[in-house]
């Protein structure tokens, strides 16, 4: 057993621990130093989670039985449901539930631990920066939102390194309240809490349909809740396509894949940090990390692994048309979220075939696309921060222009991370983005609807020309051209302090390097790494697809290359260039396909009728017939209320003839 078991739980209790100090004692003593509790935890987590993948390395490179790659341990018996008599196999046979709070630690594990932590650390130093106005003064809410911040991390470590899908639901509910509150930071803005709201509905939809993919695993598995017995195929008879459709379900609500994708653009109304901390660190990569989790049952089932792939190469497309007219600066970012996001679920719906090697390629894919992803998204949310912090909250491309100038290590970070985001060579995206692209050319072989997986594969490269295009016209419109400055600025602009610089070199440095060494041209391979996970066929040699490298490059430097030449000199749009016509097309993108639109519509509008109805119906039928009920007894007191008059002596009058009748009758009786 690694050394780290020992310590595995202090990674995520040790952020809440910060999170409830900070919320007790943050506004009233921390006060300024509110940030403190929350940035020593995550430091501290962030070391325990180095030393865990140390441990996890040192397993991997032995090779050693008695050491294996592999461990999960149980620190308490969480609660029990059933005869608290019943142990062991027992337990499973009257179908009774015992759930423990029980950690697992593996490359899939470690490796996520160290990204969440190392992020949500550098994320919240950033904030220290953000969350103060240009005078220095901190928010009026800067206790709780680091507190929040603090807890958002617990419960991405608890849903990372859960054993059993019981603590791993408890962290992907945490995750969701944590993002509510975050997203609605900013309550007395009604945009602010009309987002959190929205986020917080729809992702329960997902939510609930995620609680009964678990609930039927629990029962065709035997009633296990632990994913070594949940994870192996010949505990199940039945049930297993079905509770991997409800799983992805839940997947596509944390991870905003249609059809549930309308929360994500709307959460921008929150501060900029918790934009990075959601779209890179933690909440929407969970819907990623549950397939990937759980790749051994969804490669068994391959028709719904097409929807999965199906349904990530629509995600991304849509939300590439959609970012390519977005003037919002942070929106655009939310939908390249998106569109990424699309391609991690592409290269796991290629993991056909659990006997093959393409489950373990399509994970290592696409969990090393997520590992860059989050690297280079978090630099350009922070950069994006930075950009919005210095123009007084104004981030429309329309208001903005020219700031490399004024804002130079802003420019630069923002640079490196647009360059990592297109996937142009040697940044991070290239490495992992070509490596999708390559699983699911190596599935069209091997696929019995090659058709299908080469449109998948050519969905992928087109999207890979939007992204560089629609990157580089956010990133032109904004740094080049003629200086452009909101009124809000009053002509007055000035870098970011370092708190919020210093960051952003930081993950410039990520993006740069940090795919080409995850990359299998080195020994820190995250592929090899990931290739150790127990259960997997491992492909020990995997060529390079030089025809998807090709094509996929040169669609990226195409992308920035007509970026260049509409945007290079800034302050125009591309609905700008075809003045006096009305586009169908661009009005699509610029109104998000009206999806909102047709929602409320189809959705919301027949739901509002139903609940009007059901309100009448309540107060009107429901209501008469409850006060009707307690109107009788009312009506049958108003019978005798006349002789409760309170006279004395029509009291004494009625008791003589009472007394009088009653004589008379026993009388006649006699």
């Amino acid at each position: 057993m690694y050394d780290a078991m020992a310590y595995l739980w202090m990674i995520p209790v040790i952020p809440f621990i910060a999170g409830f100090i900070t919320f007790i004692i943050g506004p009233s003593l921390l006060r300024s130093q509110a940030h403190l509790p929350c940035i020593i935890a995550g430091l501290i987590s962030f070391v325990l989670s180095i030393s865990a993948l140390n441990d996890v390395v040192k397993a991997v490179e032995s090779n050693d039985l008695s050491n294996p790659s592999s461990v999960s341990v149980s620190y308490f018996e969480w609660f029990r449901t059933g005869d608290p008599n019943l142990v062991g196999e027992n337990i499973k046979t009257a179908g009774s539930l015992k759930a423990e709070f029980s950690l697992r630690l593996d490359p899939l594990s470690s490796a996520m631990i160290v990204m969440v932590t190392f992020l949500g650390t550098l994320i919240a130093v950033f904030s220290t920066g953000y969350m103060r106005d240009h005078h220095g003064h901190i928010d009026p809410g800067y206790s709780r939102f680091f507190a929040s911040v603090s807890l958002f991390l617990g419960s991405m470590l608890i849903l990372v390194l859960a054993d059993n899908v019981l603590l791993l639901y408890a962290g992907w509910e945490g995750v969701g309240l944590c993002s509510y509150l975050l997203i609605g930071f900013w309550f007395e803005k009604p945009a602010a809490c009309n987002a959190a709201r929205k986020a917080f509905l729809v992702t329960r939809l997902g939510d609930v349909a995620l609680f009964l993919g678990f609930a039927l695993l629990w029962v065709s598995s035997g009633y296990r809740l632990d994913f070594d017995g949940l994870l192996t195929l010949s505990n199940y008879d039945s049930g297993v396509g079905l509770a991997c459709f409800l799983m992805f379900l839940g997947a596509c609500g944390k991870s905003a894949q249609f059809p549930l994708h309308v929360w994500l653009p709307d959460a921008m109304e929150g501060p900029s940090p918790v934009s990075a901390l959601i779209h890179a660190a933690t909440m929407v990569t969970a819907g990623v990390y549950l397939l990937a989790r759980f790749m051994p049952l969804f490669a068994s089932v391959p028709e719904v692994q097409m929807v999965v792939i199906g349904i990530g190469a629509f995600t991304s497309l849509l939300a590439a048309l959609i970012a390519l007219t977005q003037t919002d600066l942070k929106r655009i970012l939310a939908y390249s979220t998106m569109s990424q996001l699309g391609y991690m679920f592409m290269a796991l719906g290629a993991g056909i075939d659990v006997k093959s090697a393409l489950p373990m390629l399509a994970l290592r894919a696409a969990i090393f696309h997520l590992l860059t992803h989050a690297f280079f998204k978090a630099l350009l949310f922070l950069s994006a921060g930075s950009v919005m912090h210095s123009m007084h909250d104004v981030i429309d491309l329309r208001r903005i222009g020219g700031l490399r100038k004024v804002l130079p290590l802003t420019h630069i970070g923002f640079l490196f991370g647009a360059l990592a985001l297109a996937g142009l060579p040697p940044f991070a995206g290239f490495w992992s983005k070509d490596e999708i692209l390559s699983v699911i050319h190596e599935t069209s072989k091997h696929s019995n609807y090659p058709w299908f997986y080469i449109l998948m594969w050519a969905t992928g490269i087109f999207v890979a020309f939007l992204t560089a295009f629609y990157t580089f016209r956010a990133y032109f419109l904004t740094f080049w051209g003629v200086l452009k400055l909101p009124e809000e600025c009053h002509g007055e602009v000035h870098e970011s302090p370092k708190s919020m610089t210093y960051p952003l070199l930081l993950l410039s440095v990520f993006a740069i390097g940090i795919g080409f060494v995850l990359s299998n041209s080195t020994p820190l391979s995250i592929e090899k790494f990931l290739g150790k996970t127990p259960g997997y066929v491992l492909l020990e040699h995997h060529d390079h697809d030089w025809l998807t490298v090709g094509f996929a490059t040169a669609s990226g430097f195409a992308g920035l290359l007509l970026a260049f030449v509409f945007y290079g000199k800034g302050g125009v749009t591309l609905s700008e260039h075809s003045p006096g016509k009305s586009n169908f097309a661009v009005e699509l993108s610029k109104n998000k396909f009206f999806f909102d639109e047709i929602y409320n519509k189809l959705l919301i509008a027949p739901l509002n009728l139903v609940f009007y109805c059901s309100r009448i119906f309540d107060q009107y039928i429901l209501d008469g017939v409850v006060d009707l009920i307690a109107h009788i007894p009312r009506m049958i007191a108003q019978l005798f209320r006349p002789i409760q008059n309170g006279l004395v002596q029509f009291y004494a009058l009625a008791m003589i003839l009472a007394v009088t009748v009653f004589l008379i009758a026993l009388a006649r009786s006699m």
